[in-house]
């Protein structure tokens, strides 16, 4: 029954197993079910629909004209798609014209130096951890006229090459993550992407450019941006998603500047520094959950306050946050408004709490109260 399947999915599955080491035996294995699928390639019903082939072993020289073989029958029983994670290894030309491909998924290949391809039928292009140079990236996204998933992914331990490519303006979403990118780029490619509706961007360590963004769209529904950042400025009326998480590692800095003109989002998720300064135009927010940490050199816990006091009309809140950054001083008590006057529900996780000292569970409670004076409910996580 297995000769007939459309899905064909190979593993060595030495990350669980690390005792599976005979490299021989894994080929041999996988040659033997391709050479069983080849004789029944007169069977209308052993087309196949779907390959996946992961492999941690480096397929060089005879290894490798042996992989071009077993993919080379996959694209002659016309394969949708196509799931390839091998090490270093080179895509042989006839996977770059193979027209029957609507998914193409590549991990760890070498992507330097590749032709033109053509994909008339591909919509899914996943690009994770290769070796490539910009124009090779250039060639194979160009090739996808009617493509509407893309997502590109670096690699952690080294510089990462400037992106710098167009894409089809089919492109519906998109996906960046621990890659280099400059924001005059990045600014001319979404606004040049009529049907955007999901971006996500995790900007590498090297992305400096990156730290200033201005975000304009009429179609993005959702966002979500991870890593450095110092302004942050979006226009968009059709976003209902967006969460931030700020990280910059080699300052432990989680502080922004942000401008959203955003009238019809509804879900808002912030993780950085109380500190960050945020204009908000969203009037239709029905829930935000929040992360704040506070720079350990500031004393003060007035930030904080301003802070809470720009999401006062927000129907749902999510808090999560210290023990020492909720306690407000009688200082500020007395020189500041409650930041939630109107809040009736707040769910609330405190991170660091004495739950054996009563006095200080009293005063929590106090400051959450003032906090938010109209509070009826009040549920901690």
């Amino acid at each position: 029954m297995w000769v007939s399947t459309p899905f064909i999915y190979f593993d060595d599955f030495r990350k669980i197993n690390k005792k599976t080491r005979n490299r021989d035996k894994f080929l041999k294995f996988v040659s033997k079910c391709l050479r069983f699928r080849k004789l029944y390639k007169k069977v209308v019903e052993t087309s196949i629909t779907w390959f996946k082939f992961h492999t941690t072993y480096s397929f060089k020289d005879s290894a490798s004209s042996r992989l071009n073989g077993w993919l080379n029958f996959v694209i002659q029983r016309n394969v949708e798609e196509l799931d390839l994670s091998v090490d270093s290894y080179r895509l042989p030309q006839f996977i770059l014209n193979a027209t029957s491909l609507t998914v193409l998924k590549l991990s760890a290949l070498n992507l330097e130096d590749l032709p033109l391809s053509n994909f008339p039928s591909l919509k899914v292009l996943s690009i994770s951890r290769v070796i490539r140079d910009a124009q090779s990236l250039q060639n194979i996204i160009s090739s996808c006229p009617v493509i509407e998933n893309l997502q590109v992914s670096g690699r952690l331990w080294m510089d990462p090459v400037d992106l710098d490519f167009a894409v089809s303006t089919t492109l519906k979403y998109l996906s960046l993550s621990s890659v280099n990118f400059s924001r005059q780029w990045l600014e001319g490619l979404i606004s040049g992407l009529p049907l955007l509706e999901r971006l996500t961007l995790e900007s590498s360590k090297y992305c400096y450019d990156a730290k200033d963004i201005s975000i304009h769209s009429h179609s993005l529904k959702s966002l979500y941006y991870y890593g450095r950042l110092n302004n942050i400025s979006i226009h968009s009326h059709s976003l209902k998603v967006l969460s931030i998480t700020v990280m910059d590692e080699p300052t432990k800095s989680f502080s922004f500047e942000g401008t959203f003109i955003t009238p019809n989002l509804v879900c808002l998720r912030l993780v950085c520094d109380a500190k960050s300064v945020i204009s908000f135009e969203a009037p239709n927010l029905l829930e935000a959950d929040l992360t704040l940490h506070k720079d350990k050199y500031t004393h003060s816990n007035d930030g904080i306050v301003h802070f809470l006091s720009n999401l006062n009309t927000v129907k749902k809140m999510v808090l999560c946050i210290s023990e020492q950054d909720i306690f407000f001083s009688e200082s500020i008590r007395s020189t500041c408004s409650p930041p939630l006057p109107n809040r009736k529900y707040l769910k609330v996780k405190i991170e660091d709490v004495h739950d054996h000292d009563e006095l200080r569970k009293s005063e929590l409670l106090d400051s959450l109260f003032w906090c938010a004076p109209s509070l009826e409910t009040l549920t901690k996580f």
